[in-house]
């Protein structure tokens, strides 16, 4: 997976209503994602990252990068990841949780 540089986070009324619609805020989605991240390349030149909050709560993320504008990406999903990605990488599933 390669590391991902993200120093801003391009927002428009489209992705803020997204990231709502599951459950995530932005000052979450902001959080975890500025910074050196490490995201695994889908389609498109877009990458899914996955990044856990400090409640343990893993997450599911879409970006692509801006172009024009370095170190920019776009955030197109924002969503609490499924039970299968939780085993995948660790994660208990929620009814696990204590």
């Amino acid at each position: 997976m390669p590391d991902i540089e993200i120093r801003r986070l391009l927002w428009d009324d489209w992705n803020r209503g997204h990231c709502t619609k599951h459950g995530v805020s932005i000052s979450e989605i902001e959080a975890l994602l500025i910074g050196t991240v490490f995201g695994q390349e889908t389609y498109k030149d877009r990458y899914q990252v996955f990044r856990a909050n400090q409640q343990e709560r893993m997450l599911s993320f879409v970006v692509g990068s801006v172009p024009d504008e370095p170190d920019t990406w776009y955030l197109f999903s924002a969503r609490p990841a499924s039970r299968r990605e939780r085993r995948r990488y660790g994660f208990p599933a929620e009814s696990d949780k204590p």
